[in-house]
């Protein structure tokens, strides 16, 4: 892992929120392949399920689509994360937070060896695990880090303010989530028409007295 000054090789604001052609092509690619024939099978018979119930989609289906989104889609968040996590500790530790009293000469000292205290630590990283990147905001009273993919899109970030460390969404998750949610409501909504034809049907077969015939031989 290196350090790289700030401004050197940052991702373009396009690819930070995957809006570059690369990006999008990706998504496309990733979400087509975790639509395998498995998948599809049983989310539509969770469609058809929930419909015959008169639910909408149950946590049954959103976690089959979660896990299967986390294991064809999703880039490996938790390596690069902790990485950064080992570098939000050295900036924090840097930062020297204590006894006001002890602060104060601490930093007089400092300031007279000429090692003031720094107010504030601005760094980036190139060389993350999975060929991320990352980059960190940090003063003594808040953290801000951010942790990028290969092609520079934003796919994690922490801010001490914010309770921690938060995946955010890649364009490929959301291809898949919106490709998914189709396939589940195409069959949902089959299911819930041919529930009703049935229940139109019904009246029909009482009014005609409900007579049958066995024609087996």
């Amino acid at each position: 892992m290196s350090m790289q000054i700030r401004g050197v090789n940052n991702p373009l604001q396009a690819a930070r929120w995957g809006n570059t052609p690369t990006i999008r092509k990706k998504a496309v690619e990733a979400s087509k392949n975790a639509m395998t024939d498995d998948f599809v099978q049983k989310l539509q018979e969770l469609a058809r399920r929930d419909a015959q119930k008169g639910i909408g989609m149950s946590q049954e289906a959103i976690d089959l689509r979660h896990a299967q989104m986390g294991k064809y889609v999703s880039p490996d968040r938790s390596a690069p994360i902790a990485q950064m996590t080992k570098e939000l500790q050295k900036a924090e530790k840097a930062h020297q937070e204590g006894d006001p009293t002890l602060e104060f000469l601490d930093r007089m000292l400092a300031q007279l060896k000429g090692k003031a205290r720094p107010e504030r630590i601005v760094k980036s990283f190139s060389g993350l695990a999975g060929g991320c990147s990352g980059d960190l905001h940090s003063t003594s009273e808040n953290q801000v880090a951010t942790v990028y993919s290969p092609d520079g899109e934003e796919i994690a970030q922490y801010n001490t303010s914010g309770g921690g460390w938060m995946n955010l969404p890649t364009k490929a998750e959301n291809q898949f989530l919106g490709d998914s949610n189709d396939v589940y409501m195409q069959a949902w909504d089959a299911a819930r028409a041919e529930m009703k034809n049935a229940e139109r049907q019904r009246p029909a077969a009482q009014a005609s007295g409900g007579t049958t015939f066995d024609v087996r031989a």
